[in-house]
């Protein structure tokens, strides 16, 4: 039987207002076969989420650089509890749930600096119990591997002359750094990654801070046991790259990944055995990246009508009849539930 996908992310919209039109900010709960997604209404624009390991249908969701974090609960479709952080911080979009769900990990900035943190909390009732270095500026992703015991964690850095851009692997028990990767371009920063199973990383970036939103972003990659390099050919394909390179996703059965180009209206896909370039497809503004549950592809947000598309991993072909509209998923990834919940190694006995 084929498993049915949960696709989230969050979005805003524009809705009439007495005296002027009013941002309304949700996060969309999306069947791709239902007519219409469930919304539930939030503060502020959803980032991203992280999933409680023993209770998968509680989230935490995350503003990216705001002061708005909350717990989401899909059983009752609706937000349980504001999570704050102290005054001079705000979040900066990304967490992680331990692997025994006791403690929740979050990326955070200071408000006048590019310094940053990870912060401890409670996982339950969310109080702030302590903080660790992540060895770089500016830190906004960050993911739990070798079964929640080492934190990667994407360090944007500071302005050109001043910290490194970088990727760093940090000894959870200890707080101890364990590896720093720099990127081998000083225009970019590094926003999101993914790791395939051998350790590869791919780190899809925007301009450096104080560089202009027009000049490129770009795609740096690492494969397994080789060193990163950021990559400059085709060149026709690299010039495209205006803007923040957004969203990455990898493919395990083809070794392809897919990344967004917002401003370059594209999705690239490269090849994480060696880093080469395998294709780049047309899409108007795409975001957010995420794999189905069969594994068969990838589903990519785009477009201003909020559109979910789907592309075959085997063929890298869009499927014109899997296209959804009106998704309400206009922000900068959608997360697919049930696939993400089966890595967690829980049995949800639909």
């Amino acid at each position: 039987m084929t498993k049915k996908d949960l696709i989230l992310g969050g979005g805003q919209y524009l809705v009439p207002g007495q005296s002027a039109e009013e941002m309304r900010f949700v996060f969309s709960v999306l069947q791709p076969e239902q007519d219409k997604p469930n919304l539930i209404d939030t503060a502020f624009l959803p980032h991203a989420l992280a999933l409680k390991p023993d209770q998968p249908t509680t989230m935490a969701v995350f503003e990216k650089k705001g002061p708005g974090a909350c717990e989401i609960d899909l059983n009752s479709m609706s937000l349980t509890r504001v999570i704050e952080t102290v005054p001079q911080r705000h979040f900066y979009g990304h967490g992680a749930y331990s692997a025994d769900a006791s403690l929740l990990y979050c990326t955070e900035s200071y408000l006048d600096d590019f310094k940053g943190v990870i912060a401890v909390r409670d996982a339950d009732s969310h109080q702030l119990l302590g903080e660790f270095p992540t060895y770089g500026e500016e830190p906004h992703e960050c993911q739990l591997i070798d079964d929640g015991k080492v934190m990667v964690v994407t360090n944007g850095g500071g302005p050109l002359g001043g910290d490194a851009p970088c990727v760093t692997y940090i000894d959870v028990q200890t707080e101890k750094l364990l590896e720093r990767v720099e990127m081998t371009s000083e225009q970019i920063n590094t926003g999101h990654f993914a790791l395939d199973a051998d350790g590869g990383l791919i780190v899809v970036s925007a301009p450096r801070a104080g560089l202009e939103l027009t000049d490129n972003g770009g795609v740096s990659i690492k494969p397994a046991g080789a060193g990163m390099l950021t990559k400059e050919e085709p060149a026709d394909v690299v010039a495209r790259m205006k803007g923040e390179a957004l969203s990455v996703a990898i493919h395990a059965g083809t070794g392809v990944a897919a990344v967004a180009h917002p401003d370059g209206d594209m999705v690239t896909f490269w090849s994480m055995k060696d880093g080469s370039f395998v294709k780049a497809m047309d899409f108007p503004r795409p975001r957010g990246i995420c794999l189905n549950t069969e594994d068969s592809g990838f589903y990519i947000s785009y477009g201003s009508d909020t559109l979910l598309g789907f592309v075959h991993a085997q063929t890298l072909e869009e499927d014109a009849d899997r296209v959804r509209t009106s998704t309400f998923q206009s922000g900068s990834h959608v997360f697919n539930w049930i696939r993400d919940v089966e890595s967690l190694g829980f049995d949800l006995q639909l």
